[in-house]
């Protein structure tokens, strides 16, 4: 998508600098000037990362509480609380769902499927914050009979 942004706006500029050369030269400089620094503004903002922009950072410090879960035809709908007890602003988080089949009641798990989703939600250092989940029944022959949700990694704010 960015490069098509990209292209529109170059081949916008090009259309303008061939019809202010038309107009004249006086035009044309005064358009090549204002494009030439717009583009410098433009190539600074992508290049210098902004403070703002998000970090990828282990799951350490980020506690995942599952307290409902609902068995229906597209999926399983798991609900709970995210708690986020690091210093830092959470933007999101990957979470991996397991389905997993048990021998002996719920001993010797075996993964039938692995997925991982992420839930982009902002959550303040030290608060938590309901979600819900949804995921896919697997593809294979074999019903889970469990199932584990777990955090693999977090989208967080750096400091200031």
């Amino acid at each position: 998508m960015r490069l098509l942004l990209v292209l529109t706006v170059v081949i916008a500029v090009v259309a303008l600098l061939v019809a202010s050369w038309q107009r004249g030269k006086r035009v044309f400089l005064i358009t090549a000037s204002v494009a030439t620094v717009a583009a410098i503004f433009l190539i600074y903002g992508i290049v210098k990362p902004g403070k703002h922009d998000q970090i990828t950072l282990p799951p350490e410090q980020i506690r995942l509480e599952i307290t409902d879960t609902a068995d229906s035809e597209s999926g399983v709908r798991f609900s709970g609380r995210l708690f986020n007890d690091s210093e830092l602003d959470l933007a999101g988080v990957t979470l991996r769902t397991k389905a997993l089949s048990c021998e002996q009641g719920l001993q010797n798990c075996k993964p039938i499927e692995t997925q991982e989703q992420q839930l982009l939600i902002f959550i303040p250092a030290g608060r938590d914050y309901r979600f819900s989940l949804v995921a896919r029944h697997p593809d294979s022959e074999t019903p889970p009979d469990k199932w584990d949700v777990d955090v693999v990694s977090r989208l967080a704010y750096p400091d200031p």
